[in-house]
């Protein structure tokens, strides 16, 4: 009975994270986990579950795909995560479709299948790397530049 709602699929090491801040944003949602233990936790803890393979097209029907407003996708198999990723957007061309991939190959295939945005992991490591030692190297000033305070006076 859900709408506009997220579905979350896999609540592993990414899964929660997103899980978590999902919780805390207040946003609605759906978790499809195969670890029957996790889903009974999320239950005891409030969180709507469903236990089993998200590739199963009922379980994604279960959830309400039809009026879900987005689908993270975060487990990490690239074949399971593409066949979710393609029931998804069959069952809802306006489904806003988030996965992981693992390589570029991965990356390529899910976008393919239908993803709007497929996050690489490493990739995402390595950015935030740069960006930190960027920040701290030039840390930004709320001073006009050398060259602005000539126009400032």
């Amino acid at each position: 009975s859900l709408r506009e709602h997220a579905i979350l699929v896999g609540y592993g090491r990414v899964g929660k994270v997103v899980g978590e801040d999902l919780r805390n944003l207040r946003r609605p949602m759906v978790v499809i986990e195969e670890r029957a233990d996790l889903v009974e936790n999320l239950r005891a803890g409030h969180v709507e579950a469903i236990a089993g393979n998200a590739a199963n097209p009922e379980l994604l029907a279960a959830a309400n795909i039809g009026g879900a407003k987005t689908l993270y996708v975060a487990i990490p198999e690239a074949f399971e995560a593409g066949q979710i990723v393609e029931q998804a957007r069959q069952a809802n061309p306006g489904i806003e479709i988030l996965a992981r991939a693992h390589s570029e190959a991965e990356a390529e295939h899910l976008q393919r299948l239908g993803a709007d945005l497929v996050v690489m992991g490493e990739r995402e490591i390595a950015h935030s790397m740069i960006a930190h030692t960027n920040i701290r190297n030039h840390p930004p000033t709320n001073r006009p530049s050398r060259w602005f305070r000539p126009i400032l006076r």
